[in-house]
């Protein structure tokens, strides 16, 4: 495979482009575009993107002026060459084999999970031992030991080695616990939505992290216990 050979031959840049090509190809047979239709013109009119609410309807337009013409968002589609079945058999495939790892792990000894990884203890690496290997491609491999794991939520935690937080950039200002700061670099949709595009600014964000985990019941002990559907009482039923 082309991601070995780069491996193999200690090109680590190479290796880590490859890989994210790997990681990143496949959704983009799930992309959805936007279909925008042209509807006037404005000349000398600013860049901008307008959402106008329809009176009397339960809905919205979304007006874009580029370039001095005016178009409508009206629909969403699949890209070209998009197949979202592939996307959604990948995504589908890899969780049920990080579930299955999960149960050779065994229960108690793995801590946390995120989409190809799994935080375990001494007896859920000494059980997934088997399938750990480092030059394989496809298999598990040991990334660090660590003697210590703060978590907060999903994609939000700290080891001895490294603080992992999702939407915080490695180089960002830590104001105070959960508060930081970092650079914004706006997109186009960003710069057409603030009416900015005669300029692009660099602007300071603020992040406020709330830390509130919603997907189950967090014990004293620090275990999530999940959520539990009463269907003892049969719903009445509702005629139309």
């Amino acid at each position: 495979a082309l991601r070995q050979d780069f491996k193999s031959a200690g090109m680590e840049s190479y290796d880590v482009l490859v890989k994210y090509l790997m990681n990143s190809l496949y959704g983009k047979f799930g992309q959805r575009a936007e279909v925008w239709e042209k509807i006037g013109v404005c000349p000398d009119e600013p860049d901008r993107v307008e959402t106008l609410f329809v009176s009397g309807h339960n809905r919205t337009r979304q007006i874009r002026y580029l370039l001095g013409e005016i178009f409508e968002l009206i629909d969403y589609e699949e890209t070209f060459n998009s197949f979202p079945a592939i996307a959604a058999h990948v995504a589908a495939f890899g969780r049920m084999y990080l579930y299955n790892l999960m149960i050779i792990a065994g229960v108690g000894n793995y801590f946390y999970c995120d989409t190809d990884s799994l935080i375990v203890n001494k007896t859920g690496l000494k059980n997934l031992h088997d399938l750990i290997d480092d030059t394989k491609l496809g298999s598990l491999k040991v990334v660090e030991h660590i003697t210590s794991l703060t978590i907060h939520g999903l994609k939000d935690y700290s080891t001895d080695t490294k603080t992992v937080i999702k939407g915080i950039r490695k180089n960002a200002v830590k104001i105070s616990d959960g508060v930081f700061e970092q650079e914004r670099w706006p997109s186009l949709s960003g710069l057409l939505r603030d009416r900015t595009t005669n300029d692009y600014t660099v602007k300071t964000q603020r992040k406020i992290l709330k830390r509130k985990y919603t997907k189950g019941n967090v014990t004293p002990a620090g275990l999530v216990e999940p959520f539990e559907l009463d269907d003892s009482e049969q719903p009445t039923p509702r005629l139309f």
